[in-house]
């Protein structure tokens, strides 16, 4: 008797949906009738993260644009809602789709009209720590309260341009750059590491470890908060960089055949790949996550469907410095005639 094929836990790559563009959202069916077991799930989630002692840790941008928003802390809001605070303000509007999570040409074409889809799916009670597939409540409570705020959509505007104009290699790059700035990105304020990205605020295990990150880097000596941070994590990253790009290698590798994730590990299958690479669990890499600064050439060599724990956070000096980084790749893209 043949020993029957297990399929690997978690394969790394975005599963394919076939769309019906009969079954899309139109202007005129936007809103949904959600059942009170969806408006509970928000309900949690929302109380979850809405927490002082979370709170403190996300970026200033973010704390001014959630009250712009008028969220109702128990109940999903309407597309109507979301419009009526957004629009006005930047010039962005809210679209629903059946789109769960694909490749970034379902979504660049949109972006470049200015138009931020949310997806029709919310996770479900066994999701609550981390969902592998961006829902509604990442789409609505991780990004929107920034679209309230012209800074955020400058940010977004710079992407499509670029994207629908680029080589295939090069839309792989500006999906890295996306995901690593405004879904995984972190912030210098007041000297201080600040949560940026909505992929961290709007999942709780990585909004946990990325805040007890935070603290341990100062427990175990590698940043002094009396100090400038920035410059401290540019130089431990510099020290470090050789072991950072086998630790991306390995992540690339652990893509490739399909062991992004197992039942043993669960999402995080990063501590396997320290022992196998050799790679102590202390000083830069002790922590849950590795936090280095905003580099182009790092972000450029880690598979964007990195759906497990993330591996390494990205940390900008300041959002005008986000800015002018994303420019220098960009934007000589987007000018091509």
């Amino acid at each position: 008797m043949t020993e029957e094929k297990k399929e690997p836990f978690y394969t790394g790559d975005i599963a394919h949906q076939d769309i019906d563009p009969t079954k899309e959202y139109t202007a005129l069916n936007q809103e949904i009738d959600f059942s009170p077991e969806q408006h509970a799930i928000w309900a949690d989630l929302y109380a979850g993260i809405h927490q002082p002692y979370i709170l403190e840790h996300i970026c200033r941008e973010f704390k001014n644009g959630l009250p712009l928003l008028e969220l109702e802390p128990r109940r999903i809001p309407t597309v109507a809602h979301l419009n009526r605070h957004i629009a006005s303000r930047t010039g962005w509007k809210v679209e629903r789709t059946i789109v769960r999570y694909t490749e970034g040409d379902n979504w660049y074409p949109k972006f470049a009209k200015r138009i931020f889809l949310v997806t029709d799916y919310l996770r479900d009670r066994n999701e609550m720590e981390f969902t592998p597939k961006p829902d509604m409540f990442h789409d609505i409570f991780g990004h929107l309260p920034y679209l309230t705020q012209k800074f955020y959509a400058d940010i977004e505007d710079k992407f499509a341009p670029a994207y629908l104009k680029a080589t295939p290699e090069e839309k792989e790059v500006i999906k890295r750059l996306a995901w690593y700035s405004t879904e995984f990105g972190l912030v210098i304020e007041e000297n201080r590491f600040k949560i940026f990205g909505a992929g961290i605020l709007s999942g709780r295990a990585e909004l946990a470890n990325t805040i007890m990150e935070f603290y341990r880097l100062s427990r175990d000596n590698m940043i002094d908060y009396t100090k400038d941070i920035f410059n401290q994590l540019t130089d431990q990253f510099a020290a470090h960089k050789s072991d950072i790009y086998r630790i991306t290698d390995g992540v690339n590798e652990l893509h490739e055949q399909g062991n992004m994730s197992s039942p043993e590990a669960g999402w995080n299958v990063m501590d396997s790949l320290y022992t196998k690479l050799n790679i102590a669990r202390r000083g830069y890499f002790g922590g849950g996550v590795i936090l280095a600064p905003f580099d182009v050439e790092t972000i450029a060599r880690i598979p964007k469907t990195v759906y497990a724990f993330n591996p390494i956070f990205f940390v900008c000096e300041s959002f005008k410095h986000m800015d002018a980084l994303l420019d220098s790749y960009l934007k000589p893209i987007a000018e091509r005639q």
